[in-house]
């Protein structure tokens, strides 16, 4: 496989478009954030956003050489694929932050008034955020064409995931009891059943 897959502008263009967008729902979301009183944390989740950092930039590393036409088929059909990836990912980071309410936080933690949420895109999975940071590291590798460093980028941003939501869990776990157990019995923790 080529290490640079041909893109077009178009592509790129609504990738930076969205991921713009993105942004500025999650430096929203981070200004939003109240005083903690009583919170118990896990700080060891900082190495779980860094390792997912790693694999999201590993997405993004290589040339970008747009040399296709904006409305070549395949121009097209990766601006669509980005697309798609881009709004689920926005649209997951917006259902669940507001879900979370002030509940939400970059580290793991809990707390003291901390609820147990299982509505909107909690009811189909425990992480539904890290999903959205998936989609957009596809959507990243589709628009700037690094199909070959998904390679690495995947195995490490899953490598970060499974730190964050394994502590994120024990958290939840050590607040909720049964509660929690329950849940994380009947619903996944990335990948939402299909059926």
């Amino acid at each position: 496989m080529p290490l640079h897959v041909p893109i077009s502008l178009l592509q790129l263009w609504t990738f930076s478009g969205c991921g713009l967008v993105f942004f500025v729902f999650l430096l929203r979301a981070l200004s939003r954030r109240t005083q903690e009183s009583g919170a118990k944390r896990d700080r060891r989740s900082q190495l779980g956003i860094v390792i997912q950092t790693i694999g999201i930039a590993f997405a993004g590393f290589g040339s970008v050489r747009p040399t296709l036409a904006p409305l070549a088929p395949s121009s097209l059909a990766a601006t669509a694929a980005v697309l798609v990836l881009m709004g689920g990912a926005i649209g997951l980071f917006l259902a669940s932050s507001r879900e979370l309410g002030r509940n939400w936080s970059l580290v793991a933690r809990t707390r003291s008034d901390h609820e147990l949420v299982r509505t909107g895109p909690y009811s189909r999975i425990r992480h539904p955020i890290y999903l959205g940071l998936l989609l957009f590291l596809l959507a990243m590798a589709i628009a700037l064409g690094h199909w070959a460093q998904l390679f690495i980028a995947l195995p490490v941003f899953f490598a970060g995931t499974a730190i964050r939501t394994r502590l994120e869990d024990n958290l939840l776990e050590q607040s909720f009891g049964h509660a929690f157990r329950d849940y994380r019995s009947s619903t996944p923790a990335l990948i939402p059943r299909l059926f």
